[in-house]
């Protein structure tokens, strides 16, 4: 009777154990990555009332009996996780990925140089990706653990470089009206323009100055195209100028109403790109009178380059944090926007000039036994010593996964199983407490048999 008492507390306590396990499963139901329990019972140990015997054939002898024996309850065999992946739940931030697959991501804190050993290296493994790139440039996550990857090797991922014109913005050229109190012309660099009838006066300069560069910037007015210079305030404009883009870029003045002294400042920008469009710039500047080593704004100068193409990224075999690369032309680091990461890990941002610029290859490491993995705080796990081989590999390569950008894992927790795990488990526990209740009752009719 004191064992029904002891197996029945054992069920209980077992129960009890189970209902835990549930609980957990469905507190983290909306937890990134959480990976379900589930819970395992064993018999408890075993005690002979009989021992068994073998038989003998011999004259006058017996045969073999079985033991007959008794168990005192269950207990935990063993808790394990089920390691399904959870699907996807869409998420605004295209930093934000997962795994699909039986793959981890590797983060924690930093480690100097790069490595291959997994197992040695103390850093966790993770299913949340959850990833941002901090203030120093390098990729971690949400729990500021750094992402491990494969790191562009140096000198290749350089991306190209578009040619660009070359631009010029002039210091102030003189312009000046025939007669400022009614204009009708103005000479700006020698080159003097005829006025429609909407200038007045010199307050209208402004004006005045955006109807001479829209004169000297028509092809209609330049050689060869124009042949007529008969009338002097239609002069034939240089073919130079059609080499470039003049935009008026403000006015200066000095001196007193009526006898002003204006100038005027212009970007001039090369139509054409390269290292020669310098060249069609200063030309212009020449004609204008303007020395195009003193006569500019060195702040505002815009060389022209021509277009280089770009070095594809090659990754290191090594594992290593990511971080953003420097630009070789500066050597700063690229000021990147809108990041992304594909399907094979590659990490790209884009740079203030449009251009994709590859960070590194977020890293996925492939466990032998995943239940050999033991929980941290938060979502991680730490390698434990019956997880078996652990090994690192590029996204897409294997069956340990692929990453999903854009999306996050959801909680793999089967609520419906859960809620009859309860049922089962509260049945369970009724019936356990309902073998303390009845062995107690034969408890007492034994102690009323001495009345």
């Amino acid at each position: 009777m004191v064992r029904s008492m002891i197996a029945g507390v054992a069920g209980l306590r077992a129960h009890q154990s189970k209902m835990d396990v549930i609980g957990n499963n469905i507190a983290n139901v909306n937890t990134w990555g959480f990976k379900g329990y589930s819970y395992n019972f064993k018999d408890s140990m075993y005690t002979n009332s009989l021992n068994s015997s073998g038989g003998s054939v011999l004259a006058g002898a017996s045969g073999g009996r079985n033991a007959s024996q008794v168990g005192y309850g269950s207990q935990l065999s063993s808790i394990s996780n089920v390691f399904e992946t959870g699907a996807p739940s869409p998420s605004a931030n295209p930093m934000d990925c997962m795994i699909d697959g039986t793959g981890f991501f590797l983060v924690g804190t930093m480690v100097n140089g790069s490595f291959s050993n997994v197992a040695d290296s103390g850093l966790n493994l993770s299913r949340v990706g959850i990833f941002r790139v901090d203030e120093n440039g390098y990729l971690v996550d949400d729990q500021r653990s750094y992402v491990y990857g494969y790191a562009v090797q140096e000198g290749t991922g350089i991306p190209e470089t578009p040619a660009t014109a070359a631009s010029k913005t002039t210091t102030g050229i003189t312009a000046e009206f025939d007669d400022p109190t009614k204009p009708t012309t103005i000479t700006i660099g020698g080159i003097t323009v005829g006025l429609s009838a909407n200038i007045k006066s010199e307050s209208q300069m402004e004006d005045a100055i955006q109807e001479w560069v829209t004169y000297v910037t028509n092809s209609k007015n330049q050689a060869p195209n124009n042949t007529d210079n008969t009338d002097p305030k239609k002069p034939i404009i240089d073919e130079k100028f059609a080499n470039v883009a003049i935009a008026f870029d403000g006015v200066g003045r000095t001196g007193t109403t009526g006898n002003y002294q204006w100038t005027a400042k212009f970007k001039i920008t090369s139509v054409t790109t390269g290292d020669e469009s310098e060249q069609n710039v200063d030309d212009v500047l020449g004609v204008l009178g303007v020395d195009p080593a003193q006569g500019v704004d060195a702040s505002k100068t815009v060389n022209g380059t021509t277009w280089t193409p770009g070095i594809p990224a090659i990754y290191s075999d090594q594992l290593s944090t990511l971080k953003i690369p420097n630009d070789p032309n500066t050597g700063l680091p690229y000021d990147l926007k809108n990041y992304s990461i594909s399907a094979d890990g590659t990490v790209t941002g884009v740079d203030d000039q449009n251009r994709p610029i590859v960070i590194g290859k977020v890293a996925i490491v492939s466990v032998q036994n995943p239940n050999g993995l033991e929980k941290t705080s938060g979502y991680y796990y730490k390698i434990g010593e019956n997880a078996g081989e652990v090994t690192h590999e590029q996204p897409n390569t294997s069956p340990a996964g692929y990453i999903m950008g854009s999306n996050l894992e959801m909680a793999n927790v089967d609520l419906a199983n859960e809620f009859s795990n309860i049922i089962t488990t509260q049945r369970g526990f009724q019936a356990n407490s309902k073998i303390i209740t009845v062995t107690d009752e034969m408890l007492q009719e034994l102690v009323n048999m001495k009345r």
